[in-house]
C-alpha cells in the first residue's frame, strides 16, 4: 500500500479471513506468521526515519518551551524587584495610606478586583478570598461588612472601620493564579496607582 507522491509503505501479506486461519495446518499458520513478522519489521525500518524526525521535532519544541518559562520567570523577578523599588521609593502607596489619603487614587466606583495590588516583598496579589476574589473586609470591631469598589472601601475606612474581621485585623490576600491566601497588615499591601482608575 502507497499513497500517491507519499513515502512509499512496505508490501503487506494477504489477509486470511478467521474462517480460514482455522482450517490452516501448523505449518501453514506459521508460514503466515513469519510473513507478517516481515512485514512489520520493514514497517518498523521504514518508520524510523520518521520516528527520529519526530523525535528531534519534539526536543526542539521542548528547547523553545524552556526558554519561554526562563523568560517567564525572568520578567517575575524583575516585576517583583521593580515592586520593591517602588514600594520603597513611595511611588505605590501602601493600603493603609491609599484609604487615609485626602485625594482618591481610583475612582470611587473601581472595582476592587480590578486594582493592581502587590505585597511589599513584590509580589502579585488579588483581594479577598481565592474563591470569591475583589472584597476587602471591615469590623468595628463587632460588625464585619464587605468592601467591593474603592469608594466603599473609603467609605468604611472614613467611619473608623478597620480593615479585617473581628478579632482578626489585617487584609485577606490570594497569590494570583492560586488558592494560596492569608491576612497581611494593610501596610503590607501596596497598590498599582492608575490601575481601575
Amino acid at each position: 500500500m502507497s499513497q500517491p507522491g507519499g513515502p512509499q509503505l512496505p508490501p503487506l501479506p494477504d489477509a486470511v479471513a478467521p474462517e480460514q486461519l482455522q482450517t490452516l495446518a501448523e505449518a501453514d499458520l506459521a508460514v503466515v506468521e513469519l510473513e507478517l513478522r516481515g512485514a512489520e519489521r520493514a514497517t518498523m525500518g521504514a518508520m524510523a526515519p520518521w520516528d527520529r524526525q519526530l523525535k528531534e521535532v519534539r526536543a526542539r519544541l521542548a528547547e523553545i518551551a524552556t526558554e519561554r518559562r526562563r523568560r517567564e520567570r525572568a520578567a517575575h523577578v524583575a516585576q517583583r524587584a521593580s515592586v520593591r523599588s517602588q514600594a520603597k521609593a513611595g511611588t505605590m502607596p501602601s493600603l493603609a495610606d491609599a484609604l487615609a489619603a485626602p485625594d482618591e487614587l481610583f475612582d470611587a466606583d473601581a472595582s476592587l478586583a480590578s486594582l493592581k495590588v502587590f505585597l511589599k516583598s513584590g509580589g502579585e496579589v488579588g483581594l479577598g478570598f481565592a474563591t470569591r476574589p475583589g472584597t476587602i473586609a471591615f469590623s468595628d470591631g463587632r460588625r464585619q461588612q464587605q468592601a467591593k469598589t474603592w469608594g466603599e472601601a473609603r467609605g468604611l475606612a472614613a467611619a473608623g472601620w478597620e480593615p479585617g474581621a473581628a478579632g482578626i485585623p489585617g487584609v485577606r490576600v490570594h497569590l494570583v493564579g492560586s488558592r494560596v491566601e492569608r491576612v497581611v497588615a494593610p501596610d503590607e499591601v501596596v497598590l498599582e496607582a492608575g490601575a481601575g482608575a
